[in-house]
């Protein structure tokens, strides 16, 4: 099943590709694949407009899924995500303040989710990286993040649209330049977190669990925040905030998957890329010829997807 699931994940892809407002659809698309002749005007939306914006979405659904997936392991919660420890936030806080500077706005959404991971180191060193000590700084983060980006839509005037973008998410403006930038921060995040993932596994047993079974919790917990650090960073800093797929798709994939984090971590990189795909996708069609970002669509399925997993979660507990 899981291997189906990964083969189907190429055809999908390309039936994705094919789709699309305007003119170019799958006979443009066989003749691109096929090496025949094509108008230029064709060969641009394909190859320009169209498969950045499918591999942007693809990379960014991938990390966010994965992130999830480290973030429950880490903190031993269902409900946990990448929202919780602030670093989404605060990189879309300095993207935002990057469009008053002229300094690409990576560079700010990089230096900012940086700040918010030393904030959560503090108490981290402090109380010897307990779980529920990283928690409560990543919302005190996320909190204090929000306000200030509250603060900047409020001054923004002609820059408003702009902010509205990093807050709602979504690939209009996704080029090959986002591309590397998402292929850099996947490939760093998910090698870091493909070595940990043996003490991924134990510290599902609990710290003291995982300290004694050889585990070095200093150094395994602040290397597991930077990579979903790194990840939710570059995610943010290209497409904007995207709710939902770090929450979800961990729990979507533990339905026909292994408990082995081994296991997860690449089923959440195809199943969440997939489902980006597929809510971009919607993003395009629903409203054509305008489009809705695709953070609205995400967070509104989200919303009762978390209200259920809540439910059902106090019920395994009574």
């Amino acid at each position: 099943m899981k291997n189906l699931w990964y083969i189907a994940a190429v055809p999908f892809f390309i039936l994705l590709w094919g789709a699309g407002a305007g003119e170019c659809g799958y006979s443009e698309l066989f003749c691109l694949l096929s090496g025949q002749s094509l108008p230029e005007s064709a060969r641009t939306i394909l190859l320009e407009i169209r498969l950045p914006r499918l591999l942007s979405a693809f990379l960014a659904g991938g990390m966010l899924a994965s992130s999830g997936a480290a973030a429950q392991n880490l903190f031993r919660n269902d409900l946990a995500s990448p929202h919780v420890l602030g670093v989404i936030y605060a990189a879309a806080l300095g993207a935002v303040c990057g469009m008053f500077f002229p300094i690409p706005a990576i560079i700010f959404s990089f230096v900012f989710a940086l700040a918010a991971l030393f904030l959560i180191f503090l108490p981290g060193r402090r109380f010897s990286w307990d779980s529920a000590a990283l928690l409560l700084a990543g919302i005190a983060v996320n909190a204090f993040a929000s306000s200030l980006t509250s603060g900047v839509l409020y001054l923004a005037d002609e820059k408003l649209s702009s902010v509205v973008f990093w807050m709602l998410g979504g690939f209009w403006r996704a080029g090959w330049n986002e591309v590397i930038i998402l292929s850099c921060c996947f490939a760093a995040g998910i090698c870091l977190l493909c070595s940990l993932s043996a003490e991924m596994d134990m510290l599902l047993l609990g710290d003291r669990s995982a300290s004694l079974s050889g585990v070095d919790l200093k150094k395994v917990k602040p290397l597991v925040l930077i990579a979903i650090a790194m990840m939710t960073a570059g995610s943010v800093s290209c497409c904007g905030v995207i709710g939902f797929i770090g929450l979800a798709i961990p729990h979507i994939v533990r339905c026909f998957s292994r408990a082995k984090f081994s296991s997860i971590l690449p089923a959440c990189i195809i199943t969440g890329g997939c489902f980006l795909l597929f809510a971009d996708l919607l993003a395009r069609m629903l409203y054509t010829p305008y489009e809705i970002p695709v953070g609205i669509l995400t967070s509104a399925a989200g919303g009762p997807f978390f209200f259920i997993l809540l439910l059902r979660r106090r019920k395994s507990h009574d």
